[in-house]
């Protein structure tokens, strides 16, 4: 089920949070009923992925006691802690690397998928073992609170990936006010603009400019992308952090205008945030982080944006987009840096634009050589002309949204909304409260339409 389905904004959100928040205020209570409404959601997709769920949060669940038994034995806790790291692993190695390794000579192995989400909820999983195994949290024992911190459905299937430090407070106890009840749902709108509006329609010129090799058509492939990928996500954490608010949980940005960063590391502190914390805190500085020799460090880092590729599916492109962005961080750390600081802020976003529109080359394409093909052509070679028919067709077509999803990447829309509030006061809350009920109104006529495309992310 989708956040941008009609079944789901007409139907399962608002009756999960009656059933669930509107009926009573114990929280345990709200969490046996969130807990049997994510397993339904999850389940709507398929039923065979809804057993891997279960398993691995009961496997977790006796694991998580089991660390929590062992304090006093060493040994074994360790061996508890490393065999459970291992399992987890192993299950998301199978599904979604088995293909990979072995599809050419077990053809049938490419059809086994990974189930949906299964990248994000074994992430959560690691974190709350590694908080466990070096005693930042007492073990959960209650099943049904670690069952939600696993399966609720505002982040089950594409995060943001909430460390269980920062999650376990809600389990116990969280409450509901008007103001962040209003915040969920200016988020949800938000996030669902970003998808319907502005990730849809780059879509269809991302389609419509694959075998495009003209030179404009390279340009327009590459930035219907790099702007696709962003709102689409970023509209999905925005939705997803929404819904958290709207039943109580407090999930932190997953996004921070990364288009408007100054360096990679910049960006890398703005985009997908939640991934980005969870290898420092849990590969990164377990390895020695920055306190370490210089030989250390490179090894570090290579290690931390191999894993972040590989993490992203079954692809040597996402292997050399991984480390495209390990060596750029260590050329910024050891050669760039001074000439960045010198650069003006304008240049430094722009290069850092450009940076990460090369990187994404990478992340879309399905092979190396196509990747490379297509930023040849963006350099002018190889291309067949410099402006093709069908390339100039969706210029003149889209081009205002290029503008418009262009100006509204950085903070311009949150700048003129705070002058309004300052300038009009009382009226601009009716205002803008008017405004956002029309645009909810479009967006719905969107989906009605059935333009609404499936979220990217949910193939990781």
């Amino acid at each position: 089920m989708s956040f941008t389905s009609l079944l789901f904004i007409f139907g399962f959100l608002p009756l999960s949070w009656l059933a669930s928040c509107a009926w009573t205020k114990k929280t345990s209570v709200q969490n046996v009923i969130l807990l049997l409404l994510s397993l339904l959601f999850y389940a709507w997709g398929s039923i065979q992925n809804l057993y891997i769920l279960l398993i691995l949060i009961v496997w977790n669940y006796c694991s998580g006691l089991q660390l929590e038994q062992t304090q006093d034995m060493p040994r074994k806790r360790r061996l508890i802690f490393w065999s459970s790291v291992l399992y987890n692993v192993a299950v998301l190695a199978f599904y979604k690397y088995i293909g990979f390794w072995f599809g050419s000579i077990l053809p049938q192995t490419q059809n086994i998928h990974a189930p949906i989400g299964l990248s994000f909820y074994t992430f959560s999983i690691l974190s709350y073992l590694a908080d466990l195994y070096l005693n930042k949290c007492p073990a959960q024992k209650n099943v049904v609170a670690f069952g939600l911190y696993v399966s609720f459905f505002g982040k089950l299937t594409m995060g943001p990936i909430s460390q269980y430090t920062d999650f376990e407070q809600y389990l116990k106890h969280r409450t509901i006010s008007k103001d962040r009840f209003a915040h969920g749902m200016d988020l949800f709108l938000k996030g669902l603009v970003k998808k319907v509006f502005f990730a849809d329609q780059l879509a269809l010129v991302f389609a419509a400019m694959g075998n495009d090799s003209s030179f404009l058509g390279a340009w327009l492939l590459s930035l219907a992308y790099t702007f696709q990928l962003y709102y689409d996500f970023s509209g999905y954490s925005d939705m997803a952090i929404g819904i958290g608010y709207l039943f109580g949980f407090e999930i932190p940005k997953n996004f921070d205008h990364p288009y408007i960063a100054k360096s990679v590391q910049d960006f890398w502190r703005r985009w997908h945030i939640s991934l980005s914390s969870w290898f420092r805190d849990y590969v990164y500085i377990p390895l020695g982080g920055n306190r370490v020799s210089k030989e250390k460090y490179i090894r570090n880092i290579l290690i931390v944006w191999l894993l972040t590729g590989i993490w992203h599916g079954p692809n040597w492109t996402f292997v050399i987009w991984g480390l495209y962005y390990g060596l750029l961080l260590l050329g910024q750390k050891f050669l760039f840096q001074k000439w960045i600081d010198r650069l003006p802020a304008a240049v430094n976003i722009i290069l850092t634009f450009l940076i990460a529109n090369i990187g994404w080359g990478f992340f879309s394409s399905p092979t190396i050589m196509t990747a490379f093909s297509h930023l040849g052509n963006m350099l002018g070679i190889g291309i067949s002309s410099f402006a093709s028919e069908n390339a100039l067709f969706y210029l003149s077509s889209y081009w205002l949204i290029f503008v418009f999803a262009f100006l509204l990447c950085g903070t311009l829309y949150e700048k003129i909304e705070k002058k309004i509030f300052l300038l009009f006061s009382k009226q601009a809350v009716i205002g803008v409260g008017v405004f956002k009920i029309c645009v909810f109104v479009m967006m719905v006529a969107y989906l009605v339409s059935s333009t609404a495309q499936t979220f990217l992310y949910n193939a990781f």
